[in-house]
């Protein structure tokens, strides 16, 4: 089948598809009921001091209780950076005395081998365990620099395997997840829960569940797109952990994702805690821990409803209707048009920007402006088009015939180049599409393709009717740090936050940096999930009014000069009101 058959293909088998799938295929419970608000008990936190933190970044024991007041989790497993950093088992104790203060929070121990006179034998190590009341380990095999397969550590996990004790991992520490698969294999009746895995290792991660039931999951950072709809359709659910990694990522982001998981609350409530508990053996926080000064925003979420505010998505891309995945190395399960759509309508959206996925990241740009075309053509009201134009794949003749001809569809209003072209957006080449841009007022939304913001300085003052937007200005401190200087030097420049991270607090410093008109609430769906990304501005400190801001009412600066050209339909309802014809 050519490329233009395959296209055609799907196309026309779109509306069947989009038909099947808003039927729906996974279970579904009574979301939006006013159901009584899940416990979460956090299966891994940890606090202490890093190499190279940010000095906003949040880091300490305090930092960790007050971000789990605010987001109303009950309990929690902390970790102690200083177990691996300095010695082992004089931070273990260290850790157990700090903790003693707090009854709802528990130590997870870093182990090592007994064999250089650092640590203690299993025996001893056991009955320390038990006088600390300590059921979580964890262990670092590159981290601290020793062997996993040697007689001591083979002794070792062999005792944490007789004792059913749960072992935390990372993948980097056994060389990657064919290390983790040894493992598991050779210990098979450990139980092991893995952190730190990314949305991006989805098609080794899903097997390995179905190969070991030893193995449990978390999510801080494998925010895949329905995750755990999928999974519990698939039959995981008993191996999957809410995990936060507070007070470095926000505790609000993850609950968000399990309070907003379409299946049974029994499910539910087995990730939030209860699968935790029993891989602790009936460990559970002493008492539900609510705050009892969240806002509106904050309670809707824990209560299982829709978000009370507008919610505008600036960073949203799309697939051809019925495709799960994009090549590479992307799986973006219900990726096209009716799985997104559903979605967001079931978390309170009113509208965004859209953008193929196959004219970005697979730099098939022409394409890609058409994919956007029939996500349109399918989308409810209040969603707008960004479009894709290529300067590496074609001649600036070809450019200057193809770029007006895409924005006669005037449902286009943004222009999205992507690092994978291969060209600095400053680079000359460019200029026929943003002079286009700037003689029609239109955006731009740039994932920048160096390691500074050279190229959107550049470009801000050079094409001044262009509202230039960051992409990803939440990803860390150092780029919210380069964002804010952006935005104090030129008006014309706006900040989106999305990115994996959900570093704690950096949502309310870009605020406070760049002023609560200039941020954005941007996702990056289907590549991850939104819930996780929508938990961490409504979960963060910003007061609620701003909240508001942030989610939805600051899109109005960037698309307000396109409003009375637009098609009323794919205007947001909310800013219909300020058109002027």
């Amino acid at each position: 089948m050519n490329n233009q058959s395959r296209r055609d293909f799907i196309k026309r088998s779109a509306l069947g598809g989009m038909t099947l799938a808003l039927a729906g295929t996974l279970p579904s419970f009574s979301w939006g009921a006013d159901e009584q608000p899940l416990i979460f008990f956090d299966g891994f936190t940890n606090i202490g001091p890093k190499r190279g933190k940010h000095p906003a970044e949040r880091w300490s024991l305090k930092h960790l209780v007050d971000e789990m007041e605010h987001c109303s989790i009950s309990g929690a497993l902390v970790a102690s950076v200083l177990s691996v950093t300095y010695d082992p088992m004089y931070s273990n104790l260290d850790l157990s005395s700090r903790l003693k203060p707090y009854p709802h929070l528990f130590a997870i121990w870093n182990l090592m081998p007994a064999n250089t006179d650092e640590f203690p034998a299993p025996k001893e190590l056991g009955a320390l365990m038990q006088e600390h009341d300590v059921r979580a380990v964890t262990v670092h095999p590159t981290g601290n620099n020793w062997d996993w397969k040697t007689p001591e550590a083979i002794a070792l996990f062999g005792w944490l395997m007789e004792n059913r004790i749960l072992t935390i991992i990372r993948p980097e520490e056994f060389g990657g997840l064919g290390g983790v698969k040894e493992l598991l294999n050779t210990y098979k009746d450990l139980p092991v829960l893995l952190i730190g895995v990314y949305w991006s290792f989805q098609r080794t991660i899903l097997p390995m569940l179905s190969a070991f039931k030893n193995l449990h999951i978390s999510f801080e950072n494998f925010q895949i797109n329905e995750g755990l709809e999928s999974l519990y359709h698939d039959g995981y659910i008993d191996q999957l952990v809410f995990v936060s990694n507070a007070p470095t990522m926000s505790a609000g982001a993850h609950r968000t994702y399990v309070d907003y998981a379409d299946i049974p609350r029994e499910a539910r409530e087995k990730v939030a805690g209860g699968n935790l508990s029993r891989l602790l053996r009936g460990l559970r926080p002493p008492a539900a821990r609510e705050n009892s000064q969240e806002d509106m925003l904050m309670r809707a979420i824990r209560h299982g409803k829709p978000v009370p505010a507008p919610i505008i998505d600036m960073h949203m891309h799309i697939l051809h209707e019925g495709l799960n995945g994009t090549g590479w190395h992307y799986r973006m399960y219900h990726g096209g048009p009716s799985g997104v759509f559903k979605l967001t309508k079931r978390l309170g959206y009113v509208g965004g920007g859209i953008m193929s996925w196959n004219g970005v990241v697979s730099v098939d740009s022409a394409n890609g402006n058409v994919t956007a075309t029939e996500a349109l053509d399918a989308a409810p009201e209040g969603y707008w088009g960004l479009a894709n134009f290529d300067p590496a794949h074609y001649s600036q003749a070809e450019l200057k015939k193809m770029i007006p001809e895409v924005y006669k569809d005037k449902r286009f209003i943004g222009m999205k180049p992507y690092l994978h072209y291969g060209i600095p957006y400053n680079d000359p080449s460019y200029d026929v599409w943003w002079k286009y841009g700037n003689e029609h007022h239109l955006y731009g939304l740039l994932h920048s393709t160096r390691p500074d913001l050279q190229e959107i300085e550049t470009l801000a003052p050079k094409y001044p009717n262009v509202r230039w937007v960051i992409a990803h200005a939440g990803s860390n401190f150092k780029m919210a740090d380069m964002a804010i200087a952006a935005m104090k030097k030129y008006p014309n420049i706006y900040a989106e936050i999305t990115l994996t991270p959900v570093q704690l607090g950096i949502v309310e410093y870009l605020v406070e940096g760049a002023g609560e008109d200039r941020i954005m609430y941007g996702s990056d769906l289907p590549m991850r999930d939104p819930r996780q990304q929508l938990g961490w501005v409504v979960f963060s400190s910003l007061p609620l009014a701003v909240k508001r801001k942030v989610l939805g009412e600051n899109v109005r600066h960037v698309i307000q000069p396109n409003l009375d050209s637009m098609p009323v339909y794919n205007i947001p309802e909310i800013f219909r009101k300020y058109r002027k014809t």
